[in-house]
């Protein structure tokens, strides 16, 4: 709904607007401006024989429930003198803001999710940021791994930050290829699970069109395209901690979600080919293999590396890699970015809350899905789905909160063949919901902090 005011009744403030509208007092934080326009109303009938008033519309972000946030606006009529000064007056504030981003690299996978991101990024994506006044470098993927080309050959230089227009998939491709020409440009050894790895410098938008839009639930606390693009034209960051893959003595890849083996992975390689099914098959797979297909056991080999939370460490102390070695059968392993352990709750799970308190630790959570009963194993699944407390709770769920960990999956003496299908399945790791080769069944997990810079006011 517009609000109609009058431009005496706006009162502008150090840091905010305060509109007074009938009954109604409204106060807008001038960082949450979108942008504002003068204009004059259409010649008219009516407006030829009372003359038309010139109005200034003021776009601005409005915070629902569910972290939801939306565009609303304001509409001061007046003398164009008078709306073109206020104009003149919000536009020198929002320019003193150097967080607020002028000009923004775009990177669109036309593929992901509904396979409708052009459409998005023109109707709702491309006019936000024009009422903004944020001008587009624009870059559409057309084949597989083409992402990576945009990537490598776009001049970061050139604009303010990046977005990524698609799901977790896309995101990962964009943050492997990122991350890893940084560290070869530092001249570091980042196949090192212990090195410290170089920050990438530039922030990253994320705009949720995929199928799996993880990154996004944590960073704005829902999937919404809107909600999405208001925080990165508001141009707040914060620094995220991301995972590094290790196997075979060399990275394999980022994490910015979940890295998982065993059912998980299964399930991810079926997902995948089921492609036809579109987003249905995220429901459809997982629901028919947990009914009709029971999980492989499998041994786990694990070392665990405990963290401390900042509470628990004395000023000074230095925290020791000692590890903790495990061995069980389990039908599943998963460790996740943050730090899910501490932060569920007994109702809906707060994404947001967990990634503002991973920030400060750099602790992760890992979950070991321990041989049950099939009936046993279906409640656990569906439990874990929920994110609640009550999943902790469970006797054939193993949790720990680590930093780092290495798992080395062993499947007894009738070791199938390395090129059988089987062999093939027992090498699968699911990254963020990618599927990747390891080498012999062992990988390591760690968290590396504050690596990348994301648009996010949360």
């Amino acid at each position: 709904m517009v609000l109609k005011v009058d431009v005496k009744s706006i009162i502008f403030e150090e840091k905010q607007l305060a509109i007074s509208g009938g009954r109604e007092t409204r106060n807008i934080d001038i960082w949450d401006v979108i942008g504002c326009r003068l204009s004059e109303e259409p010649n008219g009938f009516l407006s030829g024989l009372f003359g038309s008033a010139p109005h200034l519309s003021i776009s601005y972000i409005s915070r629902g429930k569910n972290y939801r946030w939306s565009a609303e606006t304001v509409q001061v009529t007046g003398s164009k003198e008078e709306c073109g000064a206020l104009q003149n007056r919000i536009n020198d504030k929002l320019g003193q803001e150097r967080d607020r981003p002028k000009k923004l690299g775009v990177f669109i996978n036309p593929n992901g999710g509904s396979q409708n991101s052009l459409g998005v990024y023109s109707k709702v994506v491309s006019p936000l940021f024009q009422a903004a006044n944020i001008s587009c470098d624009v870059n559409v993927s057309e084949r597989p791994k083409h992402m990576i080309e945009l990537v490598n050959s776009f001049d970061k230089a050139s604009v303010d930050g990046l977005v990524v227009m698609g799901g977790d998939g896309t995101v990962l491709e964009v943050i492997n290829t990122l991350l890893t020409r940084v560290q070869k440009e530092a001249d570091l050894d980042y196949d090192q699970p212990t090195c410290k790895l170089k920050p990438l410098e530039i922030p990253i938008g994320i705009i949720p069109t995929g199928t799996g839009n993880g990154v996004a639930k944590c960073l704005n606390g829902n999937m919404d395209v809107v909600t999405a693009v208001l925080h990165i034209i508001r141009g707040k960051t914060n620094q995220n901690n991301i995972q590094g893959v290790y196997s075979g003595g060399r990275l394999v890849s980022f994490s910015s979600v979940i890295v998982a083996c065993g059912f998980f992975s299964d399930m991810m390689y079926e997902t995948d080919r089921q492609r036809w099914l579109k987003r249905a098959r995220y429901a459809v797979v997982p629901l028919s293999m947990v009914l009709f297909t029971r999980p492989k056991i499998f041994k786990v080999k694990v070392n665990l590396f405990p963290g401390k939370y900042p509470s628990e460490t004395k000023g000074g102390e230095e925290e020791t890699l000692e590890s903790k070695e495990i061995e069980w059968p389990v039908m599943g392993v998963s460790s996740f970015t943050g730090d899910y352990y501490n932060n569920a709750t007994d109702s809906k799970m707060d994404f947001v809350a967990m990634l503002q308190d991973s920030r400060k630790t750099g602790l992760f959570t890992v979950l070991f899905f321990k041989e049950t009963s099939k009936l046993e194993f279906m409640s656990s699944f569906l439990d874990f789905l929920s994110f609640k407390r009550t999943i902790f709770e469970r006797e054939s769920l193993s949790t720990h909160t680590v930093r780092g960990c290495r798992v080395k999956m062993l499947w007894g003496e009738e070791k199938p063949h390395p090129d059988s299908k089987e062999g093939r399945m027992n090498r699968l790791l699911d990254i963020d919901g990618e599927i990747m080769d390891i080498a012999d069944g062992e990988y390591e997990v760690w968290n590396h902090m504050h690596l990348l810079t994301f648009y996010t006011s949360h």
